[in-house]
């Protein structure tokens, strides 16, 4: 028996009050394995559902002192057969580990987002892939959210905490930012977050590595970006990442193509000669 809830001490709590109880035999408790699959997006409901949603995505076992051997090999073969990637974990590392890396970014983008409720049809309109990409997951469904903060707050509440002092700490500067240190201070946390953005894991899981961005100009228009990619195909280069942003008033994209650094330079003189719009 399994669920794949986001928070799982508070399930597994659950689960051995009601053997306490007597509420539930001990011998079907320990037939109980928590997971949480890692996957999805702020999209929810049937509608965003996708045959590949848990193809090589993380999914988490967290099997309790008393979990039956039987009941964590079914539950890794379900991983397997969907083809996700089982990572085991105790309940609680497993919920303080997901209130830095899920639940904390819900936070910020939703109270970022939130900002933009009054904000002019005319400032909106100068927004850019800064403002989506830090946004996006606020279109998360509420009711959903009130479940997972309401069940994992012992964990988000000192995340929180370390969140607003370094807010604290920003406003401060910022309400005397030509005092002595003031830009030193302002550096040091945009370094900061340099440094913990250098630590999320890169392509496939593997250590986090720079690649070389060609951006190039196409047309808003039907089977422009795949003739491209068919030209990029055609020169050997592997597409490490791809990011599509729109020019505000133009009907043209910007399609930033990430390869290794060293394959560059071929690239760009690769569609430049093809008559691509290389920036």
């Amino acid at each position: 028996v399994v669920d794949i809830a986001s928070v799982k001490e508070a399930v597994a709590a659950g689960v051995r009050a009601a053997v306490d109880d007597g509420r539930l035999a001990a011998q079907d408790a320990d037939r109980y394995l928590g997971t949480h699959p890692m996957a999805g997006s702020e999209r929810s409901g049937p509608v965003a559902a996708r045959g590949t949603l848990f193809t090589q995505a993380p999914w988490v076992l967290c099997p309790t002192d008393t979990t039956h051997p039987g009941a964590l090999a079914a539950g890794r073969a379900l991983a397997l057969t969907l083809q996700a990637t089982p990572y085991r974990m105790a309940a609680r590392a497993h919920d303080e580990s997901v209130a830095l890396i899920s639940h904390l970014p819900q936070i910020a983008a939703s109270l970022v987002a939130s900002r933009l409720q009054d904000t002019p049809d005319q400032a909106l309109a100068l927004a850019g892939n800064g403002l989506r990409d830090t946004t996006r997951i606020a279109a998360s469904d509420p009711q959903l959210w009130v479940q997972i903060l309401s069940g994992n707050a012992g964990r988000i509440v000192p995340a929180l905490h370390g969140l607003r002092a370094d807010l604290d700490r920003l406003i401060r500067t910022l309400e005397d930012p030509s005092a002595p240190g003031a830009r030193l201070d302002m550096a040091q946390l945009i370094a900061e977050g340099n440094a913990g953005r250098a630590r999320v894991p890169g392509k496939h899981g593997a250590p986090p590595q720079a690649f070389a961005v060609v951006t190039v100009i196409v047309d808003d228009a039907p089977g422009q970006i795949a003739a491209l990619l068919d030209e990029v195909g055609r020169t050997d280069v592997n597409v490490e990442d791809l990011r599509l942003e729109h020019a505000s008033g133009h009907r043209v994209g910007m399609v930033e193509i990430s390869v290794l650094p060293g394959r560059r330079d071929e690239l760009v003189a690769a569609l430049t000669a093809a008559g691509w719009k290389v920036v």
